[in-house]
């Protein structure tokens, strides 16, 4: 086995993910003074590792690792804004099945893949759901209390309609939305989510597509344009998408309305 290079020392918890099953002694590591390595070679194996600690890690042969950082002073603040202790202390764990962690990684592997880049709000996602696991799963922190159900205000409604309608390209983040709204970012998306019933991620993709689909109705633009006007990196990525929601492609969607059927 070949001795790897170590990970930096930091303030800060590391989220490791197999991409593709490690055979047992494939892997192996003296973490904070103790000998650990590959229990079981499963899909989505996942390592929580706390980098403060000391680790030196030895391989063989190559690995295909998706890697999430979250520095301790955001999960600090993601344990406040619910109410319970910053204090908590990570319980290493190597190469487990934690469906979570896998669930969330298989949703960003197809875009990743392709080349397209997760913009802010995708990425605030993952900081949200995955911090939260992380501090109720392996730290010991109580169990985050289920507030009141209660959706945004009317103004707060509008005020961020409209500040996502001029950022469908995703160039914006749940803290900036939280913000405008005099709310913490987990508050935010709590009641976001119950005032219009899914994330604010996935509202913005539901905002690309009825803008691409005003844009193929009501103008002779090209894909390409339709594309970056409603805020896809590319046309291949508005395909896809456009395609995965309304079951028909963008070129099909528009000769279909073109004589003026109602696609439901």
């Amino acid at each position: 086995m070949e001795k790897a290079p170590q990970y930096p020392a930091d303030s800060a918890i590391l989220i490791c993910v197999s991409l593709t099953p490690s055979a047992v002694g494939q892997w192996r590591a003296r973490y904070d003074g103790r000998e650990v390595g590959v229990t079981r070679a499963i899909p989505f194996a996942t390592t929580y590792i706390d980098l403060n600690c000391p680790m030196e890690m030895w391989v063989r042969g190559p690995f295909d690792y998706l890697h999430y950082y979250f520095s301790k002073e955001l999960l600090a603040r993601i344990a406040l804004d619910n109410g319970v202790s910053s204090a908590f202390h990570l319980q290493e764990v190597f190469f487990i099945e934690d469906l979570v962690v896998a669930q969330m990684t298989k949703s960003i592997l197809t875009p990743v893949r392709h080349g397209e880049p997760l913009d802010r709000l995708a990425l605030d996602h993952i900081a949200m759901v995955l911090g939260a696991h992380t501090l109720q799963q392996h730290c010991g922190t109580p169990k985050f209390a289920s507030s009141p159900r209660q959706g945004l205000e009317a103004w707060q409604k509008l005020r961020t309609e409209e500040m996502l309608r001029a950022s469908l390209e995703g160039n914006i983040s749940v803290d900036e939305l939280a913000i405008a709204c005099s709310l913490s970012a987990s508050h935010f998306a709590r009641r976001f989510r119950h005032s219009f019933g899914t994330s604010v991620r996935q509202y913005l993709i539901q905002l690309r597509i009825e803008h691409a689909k005003d844009l193929l109705s009501q103008t002779k633009r090209t894909l390409v344009e339709i594309a970056s006007l409603s805020g896809f990196c590319d046309q291949a990525a508005f395909t896809r998408t456009f395609s995965r929601i309304e079951h028909m492609t963008p070129s099909r969607w528009r000769r279909v309305n073109s004589n003026g059927t109602r696609v439901r």
